[in-house]
């Protein structure tokens, strides 16, 4: 029993300092690095997807005929340049004026016929050829055009910051 009673302290030292480790959480957790976001110039990123999908959405919502649609599709300040327009910043009086004015062509469409896709970090300009169809006076009126679309990366959606058009010669 005295061997036992000498023991008894050192014992509940160890015990102690055992419980100690345990119990604090002392144990190595493995480090978790985050990786900043891929830039859209890298060639891993996903940004071409993301802004190919925004270039459907401009046809879809012009297609369509729905101006608010079309609307949110641009950042505050954007501009419109085109044969019709010349520098429409897409704030005050002027944005409902221009996209009501498309949805009172019904029967308007488009499609993109060619396109080059040029990334600059979080901005990408896209441009090359499109063309508009319209049905006038029971016929079909084709307008093809060159464009040229600056897309600016905000909070993870591609908005159109300048937009120009002209019909092609």
């Amino acid at each position: 029993m005295k061997a036992i009673h000498k023991l008894r302290t050192p014992l509940t030292a160890v015990a102690c300092l055992l419980m100690l480790l345990l119990g604090s959480g002392c144990t190595s957790a493995p480090k978790v690095v985050v990786s900043p976001p891929l830039r859209c110039d890298d060639p891993a990123s996903h940004c071409v997807n993301e802004l190919m999908l925004a270039l459907e959405d401009w046809k879809d919502a012009y297609n369509s005929r729905d101006p608010r649609r079309l609307q949110q599709l641009y950042a505050p300040g954007a501009l419109i340049t085109d044969d019709e327009y010349t520098a429409v910043p897409l704030s005050g009086e002027a944005v409902p004026v221009f996209f009501d004015q498309m949805a009172q062509r019904p029967t308007a469409r488009m499609r993109w016929i060619i396109g080059n896709l040029q990334f600059f970090g979080d901005t990408a300009v896209r441009s090359g050829e499109y063309e508009f169809t319209e049905q006038v006076d029971g016929q079909t009126k084709e307008r093809p055009g060159r464009y040229s679309f600056a897309y600016r990366r905000v909070a993870d959606r591609w908005l159109i910051v300048l937009q120009h058009s002209t019909l092609r010669p």
